[in-house]
């Protein structure tokens, strides 16, 4: 496992002071209910590289960027832009404006129905597309009449219908297409099979990374609570079944920065056996995520509970994230599956 060099981490702790500054919460805190995407913070972290490590294949880098975004639980498109971005070069294309990806079944698999592609028009529905409210175009599987294809369709030509989600943060859209028109990518045969099987390998490290950002948060905030919440004369931090749960949940966390950097150096290096590596880093860190969140709001007592905490927007964000690209049991299945084959 590689670690992360003094340049790649200051990197990410100047997006990380970016985001504290500008407090990417702050709209869903005052006026709750579906996100109002910043375009201006957007925009400002854009300009500052946000998507070039991604863009360069330095996987390591990327990942700690998500992980401070996870660490602000930004409601920010950073996950879809990176992989539309690692689907539309590889294959031939160039993206302009906002992008996102269709290729996720209701399931989270890398499985959603090919569009029908006709005379430059595609017919059919993306049933699980992420920031398909504030993107500018769709990379969309497609059947053409030679054989499976990438093609970018443009939102505006599509009808976008938001689906209803626990996470506010990460908004998610059924994409039906009616006749739309698409710009078929170059790519095809095994080199776009290629391309999508890499592309799907850094979703599941930057998603990983990112609940990374959000498990550790969850820690800090629990730990720094109990440190202060004071009952029958004392902190509850010195009980010792406090201070048990607070230990497990530091374990798990520093065993999903070791899984998503393991995952982060396979990627880069192009190992043999990274997609094992992504289903093993999956299939614990998905769980393991989700145990923090469950400690953490056992941990905060009442004002967990409560809306005017944060607390509940990194509580959401895990439980869909353990979905969001497969659940812990379809990277299980992948793994019984490499280590029989």
């Amino acid at each position: 496992m590689k670690l992360a060099s003094t340049e790649q981490a200051d990197f990410a702790g100047s997006v990380g002071a970016l985001l504290r500054k500008r407090d990417p919460l702050e709209r869903l805190r005052r006026a709750p209910g579906p996100r109002r995407f910043d375009a201006g913070l957007w925009s400002e972290l854009v300009a500052n590289g946000l998507l070039e490590p991604a863009e360069a294949g330095d996987v390591v880098t990327a990942c700690l960027v998500a992980e401070a975004l996870g660490r602000a639980a930004a409601p920010l498109p950073f996950l879809s832009a990176s992989v539309a971005g690692a689907l539309v070069g590889p294959a031939g294309g160039e993206v302009t404006g906002l992008a996102t990806y269709g290729l996720l079944a209701e399931d989270g698999t890398w499985s959603a129905p090919a569009l029908e592609f006709r005379d430059g028009l595609v017919h059919g529905a993306l049933p699980f597309v992420p920031d398909a409210d504030v993107a500018d175009v769709v990379v969309a599987a497609v059947r053409a009449p030679e054989g499976r294809r990438l093609a970018l369709v443009r939102t505006s030509d599509a009808i976008v219908e938001p689906l209803e989600n626990l996470d506010a943060t990460q908004p998610l859209a059924r994409v039906v297409c009616r006749a739309a028109p698409a710009t078929l990518l170059p790519g095809r045969g095994d080199a776009l099979a290629t391309a999508i099987e890499e592309a799907r390998l850094l979703a599941l490290a930057l998603h990983g990374a990112t609940l990374l950002g959000l498990a550790s948060w969850l820690l800090d905030a629990t730990v720094e609570y109990a440190g202060r919440r004071v009952q029958f004369g004392m902190p509850i931090a010195a009980r010792q079944a406090v201070k048990h749960r607070c230990a497990s949940m530091l374990v798990q966390v520093e065993s999903i920065r070791s899984m998503v950097l393991e995952l982060a150096d396979a990627i880069e290096a192009g190992a043999d056996d990274r997609a094992l590596v992504a289903a093993t880093m999956m299939a614990w860190t998905t769980e393991a995520a989700e145990e923090v969140a469950g400690g953490a709001l056992q941990l905060h007592g009442g004002i967990g509970f409560t809306w005017e905490h944060d607390l509940h927007h990194y509580f959401k964000r895990c439980t869909v994230g353990a979905l969001l690209l497969g659940t812990a049991r379809h990277h299980r299945a992948r793994v019984a599956a490499a280590l029989t084959a």
